[in-house]
């Protein structure tokens, strides 16, 4: 095989396994990692939800399309602030991008604007042997 031959072939399986490359489909950004430290540890909250809103305005910047659950998620911390118009604002955002939410976002939206109050569920005692 002649050195022009060898290199035309060298190029062209380059060329064909770069074909293969797929995008991922959504970017999630340091979403799992993030998520992963603040279940292990409530002080990671922040930096969770700064990677909510990166992961968020990444893909708003480059017109891709959002990963599922990230506007509720981002929408759900707002609220635990009591921040409930801008978690509503979050929570309509889900529904639009994601038809199939929709009634979880309603409820979502209702119950925000009914002023109640999310609070985590406190963890069940063990109960005393009879």
């Amino acid at each position: 095989m002649s050195h022009l031959t060898r290199v035309a072939a060298a190029a062209a399986c380059v060329l064909l396994a770069g074909g293969c490359v797929q995008e991922r489909l959504y970017a999630w950004g340091n979403y799992d990692t993030a998520m992963y430290r603040y279940v292990r540890d409530e002080a990671e909250k922040p930096a969770f939800q700064e990677a909510l809103l990166h992961v968020i305005e990444s893909n708003e910047a480059k017109g891709k399309r959002m990963p599922p659950g990230i506007y509720a998620e981002y929408g759900y911390q707002l609220l635990e602030q009591n921040r409930v118009e801008d978690a509503v604002s979050f929570f309509e955002k889900e529904k639009r991008t994601w038809a199939e939410s929709t009634a979880f976002m309603d409820t979502m939206i209702a119950y925000a604007r009914g002023g109640r109050q999310l609070k985590k569920p406190t963890p069940l005692q063990p109960k005393e042997a009879k």
